[in-house]
């Protein structure tokens, strides 16, 4: 009875401990892997920088989550409110203030209309070589039928720019309605 019993339990603890090893093994490959892809996109946006520092950030602005600093410049990551949900960006932007590349990272925006901003090249490429503030309606076309998702975009690329220029930069320009 004891032999009929103890089987199954050391097959069960067997499979579990096999389970356990390979969920482990697979959450450090994940992990480096992610790590890996978030470099990448560091050195895509910002051109030139191979090596990026973690700052800290105390300022004001909160839009801006996390600052990396590489030998020309910084690439900032923000979350800013869209239409629909919070709009996650990292823009890179050069010592001298000018943006080199940026990525829009996360969205939950409207299919079809807001959602638009993750493909859409004209759009995005408005915002790049730029420096000082963006404004929707001044110097850079919405998205058509996406305004606040496109004011969203901007507004992340000024706080961006303002991190980096130490400019004080009126938000209020690109926000809702402005």
């Amino acid at each position: 009875m004891k032999k009929q019993i103890l089987l199954p339990i050391t097959t069960i603890a067997l499979a579990a401990a096999v389970l356990l090893g390979t969920s482990f093994a697979l959450n450090g490959a994940a992990a480096q892997r992610a790590q890996s892809e978030h470099l990448r996109i560091l050195r895509t946006i910002l051109p030139g920088s191979t090596d990026f520092v973690v700052e800290p950030y105390s300022g004001d602005d909160v839009n801006i989550r996390s600052v990396h600093k590489g030998e020309n410049g910084f690439v900032i990551e923000t979350v800013t409110p869209g239409y629909a949900d919070d709009i996650r960006m990292m823009i890179g932007v050069s010592t001298e203030g000018t943006v080199t590349g940026l990525v829009v990272l996360d969205m939950a925006e409207t299919i079809g209309l807001g959602a638009q901003a993750l493909t859409d090249h004209v759009f995005l490429a408005q915002l790049l070589n730029t420096s000082g503030e963006a404004a929707v309606g001044t110097n850079v076309d919405a998205i058509t039928g996406a305004t606040v998702t496109s004011k969203a975009i901007v507004r992340s690329v000024n706080s961006a720019i303002s991190f980096v220029t130490g400019a004080d930069v009126d938000s209020g320009a690109t926000s809702w309605g402005g």
